[in-house]
């Protein structure tokens, strides 16, 4: 399985709002994560198309792709530290 595809299979797009991915990916509300973003304090890149403030804040999809695998290969080595 990739990752990066069922991402795009379910945004539709290459680089969705922060706002779209922030509750159900990183567990925040979308200021929250807006907030962590400007203090560069978010897991992953963000970033503007325009220089505007009224831009939406977009995350790459391969870039979320990569927090999430990286998240479940942490996982997994735990289980394995675990269980020997």
């Amino acid at each position: 399985m990739n990752t990066l595809y069922f991402l795009m299979a379910e945004f539709e797009t290459v680089t969705p709002a922060l706002s779209d991915i922030c509750e159900k990916y990183l567990g925040m509300k979308p200021a929250t994560a807006e907030k962590k973003a400007l203090l560069g304090e978010l897991s992953l890149p963000t970033f503007r198309v325009i220089d505007s403030q009224k831009a939406p804040r977009l995350v790459h999809l391969e870039d979320l792709a990569q927090h999430i695998d990286k998240a479940r290969k942490e996982g997994k080595d735990l289980l394995e530290y675990i269980k020997s």
